[in-house]
């Protein structure tokens, strides 16, 4: 469970410039539902699996276990390198057709 909380408080960071840059009013954000951690091949960071029901999009989160953050104005401020990327796909799309030559 602890995992979940660090993965959904990640994933949040990631998107919160993008939600205040389109509107300044405080919306509902949609949930993404957690599937897996997987081993990212370094120490201290994981892979995270999420998948978007209403898009049927997987994404895959690469991202450290801890961000590090610094207080400016009163406020959080989280430092670029903490954060990982995210790639997301389409869950179920239709198999391509093997063409034979």
């Amino acid at each position: 469970m602890k995992t979940i909380a660090k993965l959904s408080f990640a994933v949040g960071c990631l998107f919160t410039s993008t939600a205040f840059a389109q509107n300044s009013q405080t919306q509902q954000k949609a949930q993404m539902q957690y599937v897996g951690t997987y081993e990212a091949g370094q120490p201290g960071a994981g892979i995270y699996k999420l998948y978007d029901q209403s898009d049927d999009v997987i994404c895959y989160v690469l991202m450290p276990e801890t961000a590090s953050r610094k207080q400016v104005d009163g406020k959080w401020v989280y430092e670029a390198n903490s954060l990982g990327s995210i790639s997301c796909v389409k869950a179920n799309s239709p198999p391509k057709s093997v063409v034979k030559k």
